[in-house]
């Protein structure tokens, strides 16, 4: 057997022992929602806009709280405190309440399947964060300077944008774009209004490259 064939059969080795383990995590992912599955499935309906007014919902729903919050004029430490007092309350009701709320009561094969595609788009936004902090990891060990300027321009732009812009507003506004995301990627809108702005760009790109070839 070769070096190509060895490095094919271990390739082929390595697949399978991914799916394999991706396949028990999801597994086990099920296993710790199945209190919120029947909740879970009209969420990311919710979330997606299976239906042409769910961004209004959505909008409407985080526009209300946080107008309630700046009426109400509660400190940080309080709001912080009734989120996490909401979370536990909901997280002890929806498991008990759940069928009954969202009218699932009969458990389908088309259901369920759904229900494992959520479980697996939830295991890449974890594997996607993760992936992230290790590529930041490996950025500060292989290349400091590069990540020095990376955080250090980040922060700051954060921290001009955070001076600019209300607390409270500046976090209604990222609360509502992280809400309307999924729905956003689902329908290819930032691709569909972005891709001109990208066509413009590599034409521009195009263009450079094409005079620097006259001038040679």
């Amino acid at each position: 057997m070769d070096y190509t064939q060895r490095k094919q059969l271990q390739q082929a080795a390595e697949t399978v022992y991914q799916g394999i383990t991706t396949e028990v995590h999801v597994q086990e992912m099920k296993r710790d929602l199945e209190g919120w599955r029947e909740v879970l499935i009209p969420l990311t309906s919710l979330l997606r806009w299976d239906k042409p007014f769910y961004p209004a919902v959505i909008a409407g729903a985080v526009t209300f709280v946080f107008l309630l919050i700046w009426y109400t004029g509660m400190s940080a430490v309080t709001t912080i405190s009734l989120f996490f007092l909401l979370v536990g309350a909901v997280d002890f009701i929806v498991p008990h309440l759940g069928p009954k709320v969202t009218g699932i009561t009969n458990w389908t094969g088309a259901e369920e399947t759904e229900f494992t595609d959520i479980c697996e788009r939830i295991m890449n936004i974890q594997k996607n964060v993760v992936d992230t902090w290790l590529g930041l990891s490996a950025m500060r060990q292989q290349n400091p300077k590069l990540f020095f300027f990376v955080i250090m321009g980040f922060l700051t732009c954060t921290a001009w944008i955070g001076n600019l812009f209300d607390n409270l507003f500046l976090t209604y506004l990222i609360v509502t774009a992280i809400l309307l995301l999924p729905g956003i990627r689902h329908h290819n809108i930032a691709h569909k209004y972005l891709q001109p702005v990208v066509n413009i760009l590599s034409k521009l790109r195009q263009g450079a490259k094409g005079d620097k070839k006259k001038e040679t």
